[in-house]
């Protein structure tokens, strides 16, 4: 781990973990994604600048496996330690994101929804170890992407089983990390993820992470476009609590799942984002076809939609 370029306050005592989804190389780009996807999509231009910012605050960015190392007591942390992960798996990933990190010597690991591994607008095997080969981490995001509380505890263990093996048999690697889909937890996630053989999991829950942390229940802050720039600075600066707001934001939405449940809620936000009864997020009961899915006319951005937690 390399040493924060600004002076130094000591070694620091908590992790943010940031996740992106999808970029797209142009902003008229974005006008073919549905709304609901939409949230989670930045142009290049945008990323740059977040990386940019990174780079110029001096911030180190550790892999899963260094945080992991950490979170053991095994060693310390820099002074502006920081995690980059990504979602999904869409080929953005790696044909726009990946450059900007290698260029800036920055690291990541990218979760991969196995069961899109090939499909159209999604990674390939290929550039799954060509991520490797630059020193990235590829870890699971499950089988199908189906929301975890919506499985049984037999399907949640097959999601998490079956990805982490189809994985380390692709690209021949031990696939030690896994983060739940959707935002829609479930409380046998992150046992079954140790069941599993995972070594860590990160959860939907907005916050920083803390050895006293549960290293099955990390926390993240997920990315959106509804996020200026001056709030992503306030997001990553250790010194501040800007997270505070948005996890309050998000017990609010949970509060109004379990009060009208799930299904309710998926009909109440397509309604707020004006995507209609035709163009569904990825539905709660994990249910797919033609039907479920925002279907998007370039097929090389093709990417079904999602709630507005997390894709």
């Amino acid at each position: 781990m390399r040493a924060s370029t600004t002076k130094s306050r000591g070694p620091a005592d908590a992790v943010t973990v940031l996740t992106w989804h999808a970029l797209v190389g142009r902003p008229e780009e974005l006008e073919a994604w549905p709304p609901g996807a939409r949230l989670y999509v930045f142009t290049l231009d945008e990323f740059r600048r977040q990386l940019d910012h990174l780079a110029a605050e001096g911030f180190t960015t550790l892999s899963m496996a260094e945080l992991l190392q950490w979170h053991q007591g095994a060693v310390e942390l820099p002074e502006r330690p920081i995690v980059l992960s990504f979602d999904d798996g869409h080929r953005s990933n790696a044909e726009l994101a990946l450059p900007e990190l290698r260029s800036r010597g920055q690291k990541a690991i990218f979760f991969i929804t196995v069961s899109r591994v090939e499909a159209d607008a999604w990674v390939t095997w290929d550039d799954l170890r060509v991520l490797l080969d630059a020193g990235m981490e590829v870890g699971s995001h499950s089988l199908t992407h189906r929301p975890p509380s919506s499985l049984s505890r037999d399907e949640l263990r097959r999601e998490l089983a079956e990805s982490k093996r189809i994985l380390e048999e692709g690209l021949g690697v031990a696939v030690e990390f896994v983060s739940s889909p959707t935002g829609y937890d479930s409380r046998h996630f992150g046992p079954l993820a140790r069941e599993a053989g995972y070594k860590a999991a990160l959860q939907g829950v907005i916050g920083r992470n803390r050895r006293s942390t549960d290293p099955f229940a990390l926390r993240r802050i997920l990315l959106k476009r509804s996020m200026d720039s001056a709030l992503f600075r306030r997001l990553v600066d250790p010194s501040r609590r800007a997270y505070l707001p948005l996890r309050l934001k998000q017990a609010t939405r949970n509060a109004v799942r379990r009060l009208i449940g799930a299904r309710g809620y998926e009909a109440l936000r397509r309604l707020l984002l004006g995507q209609g009864s035709g163009c569904a997020e990825q539905p709660p009961d994990g249910s797919k076809g033609s039907a479920n899915e925002c279907q998007i006319p370039d097929s090389k951005s093709q990417m079904p939609s999602h709630r507005g937690d997390h894709p």
